[in-house]
């Protein structure tokens, strides 16, 4: 199985910029983010290959965190596009950029 990280197209560990629905009437904007709180890396054990999210949050952080809630072996596959939005929008803003730069 193929592991691509969102945070590190070329490889490693980065911080993930997630942006989850505002549900909570706590916000006036209809998105909110949670920037330095969770960073994700590929990893790989045996036969197996995912992408390792991990809480960076320290624990006097109150904001409110992403659980496993289908258990340990779906993990966080409830917020698979969320948990990693901010960085999907900017690395598809980074492709079309290039794209535009080798055309013209």
């Amino acid at each position: 199985m193929l592991c691509v990280n969102p945070a590190a197209l070329g490889g490693g560990t980065a911080a993930l910029s997630p942006y989850f629905p505002s549900t909570d009437g706590a916000v006036s904007t209809p998105w909110v983010s949670f920037p330095a709180l969770y960073t994700a890396g590929c990893r790989h054990s045996g036969n197996t290959t995912w992408l390792q999210i991990t809480d960076i949050g320290s624990h006097s952080d109150k904001r409110p965190r992403i659980s496993e809630s289908d258990g340990p072996l779906w993990g966080y596959h409830t917020y698979d596009v969320n948990i990693a939005l901010g960085n999907l929008v900017a690395d598809v803003a980074a492709e079309e950029s290039a794209y535009l730069r080798s055309h013209h």
